[in-house]
C-alpha cells in the first residue's frame, strides 16, 4: 500500500498552523492580563500617592499653625506621622508657656524668620533622600526640658511691685499647701526681698490696695479661720467650716473669729504703712462679726446665770451669788488680776464692777484670752482680755 507523502505532509501543517494561532492568542490574553494588572497596579499607587500628598500637605498646615516655619514643618514631616504628633505636642505645650514653637529647633541652614525664602532655598539646596537634611537640625534640649518642666526653672518677671508681692506670695501658700519645704524656704526670701523693695518704693506705690490676689486672699482667710477654730477645740471641713456640734460653743467660735481676723489684719499690712486695703477690710467685717456674737453670746449666759440647757455643762458663768440668788460682781481689776493668773478659759462670763464715766455699773465681760490693752495695778502692768457686753441691769 503506498504512502501519501503529501496528504501526510498537508496534514501535519495544518496541525503547526493551529498550533502557531493558539500560541499567539495565548500570549495575546497573557499581554492583555498583565496590561491591566499594571494599570491596576499604577492606579492604587497613583490613589496611594495622592492620599499621602493629602495628609503630608493637612500635617503641613497642622505643623505650620502651631508656628513652625515652612523647612521646618519639612523636616519634621520626614520622621512620619509620629514625628508629627510628638512635635505637634511640644509646640502646643510651649505655646502654654508662652514659648516659641520654632526654637525647639536650631539649624545653621535656616533662617529665623518663618516667610524668609531663604529658608525653602536652603533646605532644597541639601540632597533630602541623604543624611545631611536629617542632621541639619539639632534639638534645643534646654527649650524642651522647660516645655516639659525639667531642668532649672526660670524666674518669673513681674511688671510691678504690687504683682510681684501677689504672685509670689500665691506660689508661697501654694508650696506650704504640698509641703515643699525647700521651696517655702526659697519662696520666704523671695517674699522678703519684695518686701525691702516696696520699702523703698515711692509713696505713690505704696497707696496701692492690693498687694493679693484674690485666689491668695482667700486662702489667707481659710488657713486663718482653720487654724483659730482647730486651737478652740472645734473640727473643721477643707474650707476651715466648723463641722463638729457647736451648740453651747457660741462664744468659743466667735473667739476663734477673732483670733482669725487678727491674723488676717497682720497678713494684710505687708510692709510698715503699706496695707492691702480689700483684705483689711475683710479682717474688720469678720471682726464686727464676731464681736457682736460674743456680746449676744455675754447676755445670753448672764440671763440664765448659766444654767440653760445648752450651756451649763460648760460652767461659762463665773459670778457668785448670794443664797437669795443676787449676784456678787467683783471690781473689774480683781477679775483682769485673776485672767492674768489662768483662771479662766476662752467662753467664760462674768459681771464685774467698773466705773463708766464716772458712774458705778455692772458690766458683762466675755474672756476671750486675746489682749485689746494693759492696764496699771500698783506697778505690775496686766493684760485686759475681755470682750464687754454691755451693761447689766439685772434682765439682760
Amino acid at each position: 500500500m503506498a504512502f501519501n507523502f503529501g496528504a501526510f505532509l498537508g496534514g501535519m501543517s495544518e496541525g503547526i498552523v493551529d498550533t502557531i494561532e493558539a500560541k499567539e492568542k495565548e500570549l495575546s490574553t497573557i499581554k492583555i492580563m498583565d496590561a491591566e494588572a499594571a494599570t491596576r497596579e499604577r492606579l492604587a499607587k497613583n490613589s496611594e500617592r495622592r492620599e499621602d500628598n493629602k495628609r503630608n500637605t493637612e500635617n503641613i498646615g497642622i505643623l505650620k499653625s502651631l508656628g513652625y516655619s515652612d523647612a521646618q514643618a519639612s523636616w519634621i514631616l520626614k520622621g512620619g506621622s509620629s514625628s508629627v504628633a510628638l512635635y505637634s505636642d511640644f509646640a502646643t505645650k510651649a505655646m502654654a508657656k508662652n514659648i516659641d514653637p520654632q526654637t525647639i529647633l536650631g539649624s545653621s541652614l535656616i533662617n529665623s524668620d518663618q516667610q524668609d525664602p531663604r529658608n525653602e532655598s536652603s533646605l532644597l539646596s541639601v540632597d533630602r533622600e541623604g543624611t545631611e537634611i536629617e542632621s541639619s537640625y539639632g534639638i534645643k534640649t534646654d527649650v524642651i526640658s522647660e516645655i516639659l518642666g525639667e531642668g532649672k526653672k526660670k524666674p518669673k518677671e513681674y511688671t510691678s511691685l504690687q504683682a510681684g508681692h501677689a504672685g509670689t506670695f500665691s506660689l508661697l501658700q501654694a508650696a506650704k499647701a504640698d509641703g515643699d519645704t525647700a521651696e517655702v524656704n526659697r519662696l520666704t526670701g523671695v517674699l522678703s526681698d519684695w518686701k525691702k523693695q516696696i520699702d523703698k518704693a515711692s509713696p505713690e506705690v505704696k497707696s496701692e490696695t492690693q498687694w493679693f490676689s484674690k485666689e491668695s486672699r482667700g486662702r489667707i482667710i481659710k488657713d486663718a479661720l482653720t487654724l483659730a477654730r482647730q486651737d478652740l477645740d472645734f473640727t473643721v471641713d477643707i474650707d476651715g467650716n466648723i463641722t463638729s456640734k457647736i451648740e453651747g460653743r457660741k462664744g468659743p467660735a466667735a473667739i476663734a473669729k477673732l483670733n482669725a481676723a487678727a491674723s488676717i489684719a497682720a497678713d494684710a499690712e505687708v510692709e510698715k504703712g503699706v496695707i492691702d486695703e480689700q483684705l483689711l477690710g475683710k479682717a474688720q467685717r469678720l471682726k464686727d462679726t464676731a464681736l457682736n456674737a460674743l456680746t449676744s453670746f455675754g447676755r445670753s449666759v448672764t440671763n440664765s446665770a448659766g444654767q440653760a440647757d445648752e450651756i451649763k455643762s460648760f460652767s461659762y458663768f463665773k459670778t457668785q451669788k448670794n443664797a437669795d440668788g443676787t449676784m456678787l460682781p467683783k471690781n473689774f481689776i480683781d477679775e483682769i488680776r485673776s485672767s492674768n493668773s489662768g483662771s479662766y478659759k476662752a467662753g467664760d462670763v462674768v459681771l464685774v464692777k467698773q466705773k463708766v464715766n464716772g458712774i458705778d455699773t455692772v458690766r458683762i465681760k466675755v474672756f476671750t484670752g486675746i489682749p485689746t490693752q494693759k492696764v496699771d495695778d500698783q506697778g505690775t502692768s496686766l493684760l485686759v482680755m475681755f470682750h464687754d457686753a454691755g451693761e447689766y441691769s439685772g434682765r439682760t
